[in-house]
């Protein structure tokens, strides 16, 4: 359910906000505290006016759990006990239900109870807490939660303060703790790193969802628009068929765990594969800064399992239980698979190169030039030796090359040797030719020509100059775009122990990078 809260300063723009937004909305938040001449019988009236099946619901929220946007200031400050005769007379009302912080109280809580059960009432008590710098522990939400749970609270509403996206996670996990107990909750992070909950959180079970009409002043920061959370939920509601045809709260969960991440086609690609493949799981991704507390998201929430990107391969193994024998071999992780509780590092980024490559060559005893000494160059120096290969490191930071080398025991030189070196093939692991700079190339056209197979990892223009002049030379090209949907393959099956529908990923990111190409 959406609710909208409505703040206006005065009653006649209240009464005017309430009636649009019960029109709007399932659910309509009257924040008393906020509305400095608030008349509540006639604000209640005019939302059941505009929509007789609207919930209501009366809040008079303490100062120091009020939370609100910059330039927004509330205008009514209340004692305990006006407060108290104002919630009661939104149960003699008939309000759907009244919002009580958990700071004020079992005594309090309970005499609202007991009101309501001597009236036989309808109306419900949420019991609320609120931090409004800062999102605690995942222990210590649950703390609050079960101190919330013990008043007796038919809703439970938690919303701390995000700072950074891993937040969002804890949340997350919270509400799936709930869920896992019966317990209906409201859930989300507030301020502009905790959007992400407010989209999620109705996915994972959340009661309500809080939005703001356009005309309308947020009750807190980083609330979205009513016409963006509308558009979500009619994506739900619809299975969002765009990306997969099934999603439920109880779906298994996979996420892309980066810095940044908003331009990653991965969750085009690992939705449509999911889809295909008839699990009922979804795949988001998430900016973070943090690995140690996105990896404790990870366990809270019972993520199934999670990519890893830049720049996170190597600081996130320290966090995990364990490691595969080929991620411990690159000290660096792109997968987590979770097993009960278990979480462990896997790499499948040696295994999508290899597999590329292999499309276009042999692979023992050949030899291979490649391009750069950073994670992607280690993952197919890795690979092309446990094949059999002989790996050749060329790079323009001779420290950087020569650490690369002497870990694999295998030659590194500058780049003007590249004239001098004949190989089975080149790949380049640099992010020269990546977007914006597509004009760039890490060789000279006319060198290309001492290799028969050229490689480029980057996927983002499917083809690079480097692969342009390749080609242009007579080479056979390998692009990025392979190894991408091979590495993204490989981690799926990892998760769901199923072959990945290969044609299809590729097809479907091959789609969105032509539209890239052409825009």
């Amino acid at each position: 359910m959406i609710c909208i809260p409505v703040t206006e300063r005065t009653q006649c723009a209240a009464l005017r906000l309430t009636a649009a937004a019960a029109q709007a909305a399932d659910a309509v938040e009257l924040r008393m505290d906020m509305i400095e001449d608030g008349d509540l019988p006639r604000l209640i009236d005019a939302a059941r006016r505009a929509a007789p099946r609207v919930r209501i619901i009366v809040t008079c929220r303490r100062k120091d759990e009020r939370s609100v946007p910059d330039g927004v200031q509330p205008s009514r400050e209340m004692t305990k006990k006006a407060k108290m005769a104002l919630l009661e007379q939104a149960i003699a009302l008939e309000a759907d239900f009244v919002d009580i912080e958990l700071a004020e109280g079992a005594r309090a809580i309970g005499r609202l109870q007991s009101l309501i059960r001597r009236r036989q009432g309808k109306t419900q008590v949420i019991v609320s807490w609120h931090d409004t710098a800062k999102t605690p522990s995942l222990g210590k939400l649950r703390e609050i939660f079960a101190a919330c749970v013990r008043t007796g609270a038919d809703v439970v509403k938690i919303v701390p303060f995000a700072r950074r996206a891993e937040d969002n996670l804890k949340v997350l996990a919270l509400i799936r703790h709930a869920r896992l107990r019966s317990v209906r909750i409201i859930a989300m992070c507030m301020g502009e790193a905790g959007q992400q909950s407010r989209v999620l959180a109705p996915l994972r079970g959340s009661v309500l969802a809080f939005a703001v009409l356009p005309s309308g002043r947020k009750s807190a920061p980083g609330q979205l628009s009513v016409s963006v959370m509308r558009g979500l939920e009619r994506l739900l509601q619809d299975g969002l068929s765009c990306i997969r045809p099934r999603l439920s709260p109880g779906g298994p969960a996979f996420v892309l765990l980066g810095n940044p991440v908003a331009h990653s086609l991965s969750p085009l690609m690992h939705n449509e594969a999911l889809a295909a493949m008839g699990t009922d799981g979804h795949y988001s991704a998430f900016c973070v800064t943090d690995p140690a507390a996105a990896v404790a998201g990870i366990r809270g929430l019972n993520i199934r399992g999670a990519s890893v990107t830049l720049p996170f391969k190597t600081a996130v193994a320290a966090c995990l239980d364990g490691l595969s024998a080929d991620a411990a071999a690159l000290g660096a992780v792109n997968t987590i698979v979770n097993e009960r509780g278990r979480l462990t590092g896997h790499n499948t980024d040696w295994l999508g190169l290899l597999q590329a490559l292999r499309e276009e060559t042999a692979i023992a005893g050949q030899t291979f030039v490649i391009l750069g000494a950073g994670g992607t160059a280690r993952a197919a120096v890795y690979g092309i030796k446990k094949e059999g290969g002989r790996p050749v490191i060329v790079n323009r930071t001779p420290e950087k090359g020569r650490l690369l080398a002497a870990a694999f025991d295998c030659p590194c030189y500058p780049p003007e040797a590249l004239s001098k070196i004949r190989a089975r093939a080149l790949i380049n692991t640099t992010p020269v030719g990546m977007a914006p700079r597509i004009h760039e190339s890490p060789v000279p056209a006319k060198t290309l020509a001492r290799f028969p197979v050229v490689m480029d990892v980057i996927y983002n223009p499917l083809a690079t100059r480097l692969l342009k002049d390749a080609k242009a030379q007579g080479c056979r090209i390998v692009s990025g775009l392979e190894m991408f949907v091979r590495q993204g393959a490989a981690q799926l099956k990892l998760w769901t122990g199923r072959e990945a529908p290969l044609a299809l990923m590729r097809a479907v990111v091959r789609e969105r990078l032509e539209t890239l190409d052409n825009g």
